[in-house]
C-alpha cells in the first residue's frame, strides 16, 4: 500500500482508497503493518508470494480507528518514512516500520503470544 499527496492516474488493476473517515497516513501505516500482512495472508488471496488484493478482502480488513492522539503516533512515523523515501527510495526504513508494528499490536491489544505468531509468520 502506498500514500500519495497528488492526483494519480492508475489502471483498472489498482484500487484507490480515498476517504475522510480515517486519516490516510494512519491508514497507510496500518495497511502496511505486519498484522495486516498476516491477516491478508490468511484471509486474502495469494498469487505465489504476492497478494491478490481483491475488493472483498480489502473491505473485510478489520480496520481499527483509534483516537487522534494514537493515530498521530503512526502518522508521525509515516511522515518520517515518506521523507526518507523521497530522498532515496532504496533507503532502509525497517526500524521505523517496526515502531509502527509495535503501536499497531498495542492498538489491537495483542498478547505476546499473538505478536510472536504474527512476527514469525511474516
Amino acid at each position: 500500500f502506498t500514500y500519495t499527496e497528488f492526483d494519480c492516474y492508475v489502471s483498472a488493476t489498482f484500487y484507490v482508497i480515498k476517504t475522510d473517515r480515517v486519516n490516510q497516513k494512519y491508514l497507510t501505516g496500518l495497511l502496511n503493518s505486519k498484522l495486516i500482512t498476516y491477516w491478508l495472508r490468511h484471509k486474502g488471496k495469494m498469487q505465489g508470494n504476492n497478494f491478490q488484493i481483491d475488493k472483498e478482502p480489502l473491505l473485510n480488513i478489520p480496520i481499527y480507528v483509534p483516537d487522534v492522539k494514537e493515530q498521530d503516533k503512526i502518522i508521525k512515523i509515516v511522515n518520517q518514512i515518506l521523507t526518507v523515501k523521497r530522498s532515496n527510495s532504496d533507503s532502509d526504513t525497517s526500524e521505523l516500520e517496526r515502531k509502527i508494528d509495535k503501536i499497531i499490536y498495542q492498538l489491537y491489544d495483542l498478547t505476546e503470544e499473538e505478536i510472536a505468531i504474527v512476527e514469525n509468520a511474516v
